[in-house]
């Protein structure tokens, strides 16, 4: 818990070190030491890697498509940061990374390109700064998110953040939370409001309530994003706060006893939740807490909540805000800056783009907490960062202090600030680069942000179907795919449309409406125009003050399609050579490169046209399904997506003559077990032939429909890359 700091000019600055999430030094140190004796023994030939890669990701230490090089991950509750850590990320991105601090959606920061020697210094660094790294990887509790204006935002029942804290230090090591068969995600939030509410997309969400004086928590369970999206559901109405901790030990013994373990693809609990239905969820999480004796420890944090609380370095400016300077101050002060319920005081939403820091920007941005406000700052979950109690005469001078740091834009959260995940810059599972197509994008989205009635807008890019990015619930949301033609691979991206702020379904009876549906793939280089097209047709169709994403589901799939589809034809590699590069790699041929498992067969000329025909039927589902069509007719089009694109990927190895009641087990043997095919995705086909299809109704068939589209586009990377297995380069 060691911090230091120079006081501001005006000597009003002054360090408060709060309690580190990981517990004593003298404990995070033994740990380190025994982490870095496993390590030595894996370097010496001594561990199988096997072995060591649970032990290293425990411990936040996540591999990189790069040789030799890792990415560390921070573990940072609520995105809560001082200043003194701000400095320790600078120092580390210089030391051991290559000079980048990553935001994520998880409001966590990564740290890519450390050498795996490197990474006990990085631990130990964190642990001096009062961080940790310990369990932000694998099969574990993630890090703990909370609304970055939890306390400040105006209409909260309470401020959730000793609650989101107290969480996050009791479930750290948990013993029942070690052996998880897949990750597990938690969130609170003050409101119901959807730009902090993420409970719909997570394991477990609470959003506080206070009824007759008593303080608690709505809770939702089961949700979670991923290639295909599940919408929590209600779990109770209210759950008292003295609750939250046995509540929480619960729903984490019951997921551990019972939740999938050998199936990674289906090991996460919105598929325990979903197969058992919440009535039997819930009545086995209330058995299993009536049998927890009483702890102390469960409420004790109650009594203790002033370690969290905000301690500004200044009192309140005027109540009114400033006035602007110039025309985009206004726009700045419009979209960047949130009035508190405390009069006097603001929170500054500040645009980090594509969530990247330097570490100049990191220095900088703790100078400016130390002059103005102190350890008030947090990352939230669009990559930007929330500087929370401002004096209002004070705004144009932090404005001005973040300007000098290329920090200073405004419109964050809106068009123009994109989310990215890294995609193939450094993930094993990236398809394309989002950060590429949002630098490529920048200049177009300026230009329409002039309009205010587009300022809003949000879009969201991941490089793969996993939603690093959310784009599930993005106005806009794109992900990574490829398409092939005379055996080259071109980059593309799934367009989705009709997420709504939170993942949350408009009708609360409608579970799952709350995220966007894909329409149809785009080459990465013509997203751009596609964009444009899909603001000029908002801004002639929308009715008054209607949201993007309510605009485009009551349009429908085919008025967006009729829109674009002229983009989606992509002309053979000697005609449009330009076509068949990302962004800023324009002499790099592309090249789909996943992570290991992966083999290369034969290519026979017949896996095109069947992926022709797969990408036929799954759209055909997509569509059948937003007309209301029968049931049953939406579940034989998925069928019929699925088969054709597994006798193309049975084509590579040869296969091309498998008869129809030969073809699930031809699938299981020759591209399932043997890892042609990314096991995430994989699994859905095998799911599709064995389910009882009485049960495909509701959210359900949506998710099928879903699945048959990313296991297409799944097939389409396969079959790119043994169609095209002497490319060189890549994404990255």
């Amino acid at each position: 818990m060691n911090a230091h700091a120079q006081p501001s000019p005006d000597g009003t600055y002054v360090v408060r070190v709060r309690p580190s999430i990981a517990g004593s030094t003298a404990h995070v140190a033994a740990e380190i030491a025994d982490y870095q004796a496993s390590l030595d023994r894996f370097l010496d030939g001594r561990v199988p890697e096997a072995v060591f890669l649970e032990n290293r990701l425990r411990h936040g230490i996540y591999g990189q498509r790069q040789d030799g090089v890792h990415m560390v991950r921070s573990k940072l509750p609520l995105g809560l940061l001082s200043p003194e850590q701000f400095d320790a990320f600078a120092d580390l991105t210089e030391t051991h990374g290559h000079g980048i601090a990553h935001l994520t959606t998880r409001q966590d920061i990564q740290i890519h390109f450390v050498r795996l020697p490197d990474s006990p210094a990085v631990m130990a660094a964190l642990d001096r700064a009062a961080m940790t790294s310990r369990e932000a990887c694998g099969n574990v509790v993630r890090n703990v998110c909370a609304s970055p204006v939890a306390g400040v935002l105006p209409g909260e029942a309470f401020d959730v953040t000793p609650h989101a804290m107290a969480a996050a230090r009791f479930l750290l090591r948990i013993p029942d939370g070690q052996s998880l068969g897949r990750k597990f995600k938690i969130t609170f939030a003050g409101s119901d409001d959807p730009r902090f509410d993420l409970g719909a997309l997570h394991d477990v969400g609470f959003v506080a309530r206070e009824i007759d004086g008593q303080r608690g928590f709505h809770v939702r369970v089961g949700g979670g994003l991923g290639a295909v999206a599940h919408e929590a559901v209600t779990f109770t109405d209210f759950l008292p706060e003295a609750e939250l901790l046995p509540f929480l030990r619960a729903v984490i013994k019951v997921f551990n006893d019972h939740g999938e373990k050998h199936k990674r693809a289906r090991a996460r609990m919105k598929f325990l939740v979903a197969g058992w239905g919440l009535d039997r969820f819930r009545d086995e999480v209330v058995a299993v807490r009536a049998g927890f004796e009483d702890d102390p420890a469960w409420t004790s944090f109650l009594d203790t909540q002033d370690a969290w609380t905000d301690h500004p370095v200044h009192g309140p400016g005027p109540i009114a805000r400033p006035t602007p300077r110039t025309a985009d101050d206004a726009t700045w002060l419009r979209t960047n800056v949130f009035d508190q319920p405390q009069p006097g005081y603001a929170t500054v939403q500040v645009r980090v783009p594509t969530g990247d820091l330097t570490p100049t920007t990191l220095r900088g941005v703790a100078s400016l907490l130390r002059e103005h406000t102190g350890d008030t700052a947090r990352i939230g979950p669009d990559q930007s960062l929330w500087i929370r109690w401002v004096p209002t005469d004070r705004l144009w001078t932090l404005r001005d202090g973040l300007t000098a740091l290329g920090l200073g834009g405004a419109r964050a959260g809106g068009l123009g600030d994109t989310v990215t995940c890294p995609g193939a810059d450094t993930c094993k599972l990236g398809i394309t680069s989002p950060r590429r197509l949002a630098a490529h994008l920048q200049p177009t989205l300026d230009r329409l942000a002039d309009d205010p009635r587009l300022e809003r807008l949000r879009i969201h890019v991941s490089g793969c179907p996993n939603s690093c990015a959310q784009h599930h619930i993005a106005d806009i949301g794109l992900f990574g795919a490829a398409k092939t033609v005379d055996g080259v691979t071109a980059p593309h991206f799934i367009l989705m449309l009709g997420g709504l702020a939170g993942g949350r379904s408009a009708d609360p009876s409608a579970s799952g409406e709350g995220f966007g549906t894909p329409v149809l793939k785009l080459p990465a280089k013509r997203v751009d125009v596609a964009i444009e097209r899909l603001a000029a047709a908002w801004l002639e169709e929308a009715e008054e003050g209607e949201a993007f994403g309510t605009y485009a589901r009551r349009m429908g799939r085919q008025r967006f399609k009729a829109l674009l589809t002229d983009l989606t034809d992509l002309p053979s590699p000697a005609d449009a050579p330009d076509l068949y590069v990302e962004h800023g790699l324009e002499d790099t041929p592309f090249k789909v490169v996943r992570g290991t498992g992966e083999c290369a067969g034969a290519v026979v000329s017949q896996a095109d046209l069947l992926m022709m025909e797969a990408d036929r039927h799954a759209d055909d589902a997509v569509q059948a399904l937003e007309d209301g069509a029968d049931p049953t007719a939406v579940r034989d089009t998925t069928a019929r997506a699925f088969a054709a694109a597994a006798r193309a990927l049975l084509s590579t190895q040869g296969l091309t003559d498998v008869a129809d009641d030969g073809l699930l087990d031809a699938y299981q043997r020759h591209i399932y077990d043997a890892g042609v095919l990314y096991e995430g995705v994989g699994h859905y086909l095998l799911q599709a032939f064995t389910e009882d299809d009485d049960a495909l109704v509701g959210d359900r068939l949506r998710r099928r429909v879903a699945e048959a589209g990313l296991f297409a586009e799944e097939a389409h990377s396969v079959v790119g890359r043994l169609l095209n297995p002497a490319a060189k380069g890549g994404a990255a």
